[in-house]
């Protein structure tokens, strides 16, 4: 059967990770990698909760990586563009230098300073297409998705291309 709504597909809270916005980074990537050596890597992202139980952000992989590193690479990594900085591998080389040092100094720090904000989010009976058009406005892999107010879980942007590739594939 091919999916037509957000909740035909999405994961239910329960079954997802998530933290405490007081979190560790070393908490973050603990969780994370755990989820990763036991069940493969169905998870990318983490959920941030306050303690009123209210989503207050997202720290994926590639934000905790970007946590570890210094200053003077994350200069342009917001922008669109493409390509490698000028004397990018000089200044990854610099940070290889200190990098044992930034991950230690690093794991002790609150998630909430390097989690992204949540750009949007997408009503559990929204249609799929209203869920995909979002990830792709938003550059994102994920949303988290809503029941009224409530957040109840996430819709993926690799399960919505599972759903489009039988339709491309099988017609169906």
């Amino acid at each position: 059967m091919i999916a037509n709504q957000v909740r035909d597909i999405h994961i239910p809270l329960g079954d997802l990770p998530y933290l405490h916005q007081d979190a560790t980074v070393r908490e973050a990537f603990d969780l994370l990698h755990r989820q990763h050596t036991s069940g493969g890597w169905r998870y990318r992202h983490l959920m941030v909760f306050d303690a009123d139980e209210t989503l207050v952000g997202i720290i994926s992989l590639r934000d905790l990586i970007r946590a570890l590193m210094p200053p003077y690479l994350k200069t342009n990594l917001n922008s669109m563009y493409s390509g490698p900085l000028p004397d990018d591998a000089a200044l990854s080389l610099i940070w290889q230098e200190s990098f044992q040092s930034q991950c230690q100094y690093l794991a002790e720090a609150k998630v909430s300073k390097y989690m992204a904000t949540v750009l949007d989010t997408v009503q559990i009976d929204a249609p799929l297409t209203r869920a995909a058009y979002l990830l792709v406005a938003h550059r994102v892999d994920m949303l988290p998705v809503l029941e009224g107010e409530r957040v109840v879980g996430i819709v993926r942007i690799v399960d919505i291309f599972n759903q489009a590739a039988e339709k491309v594939l099988h017609g169906c």
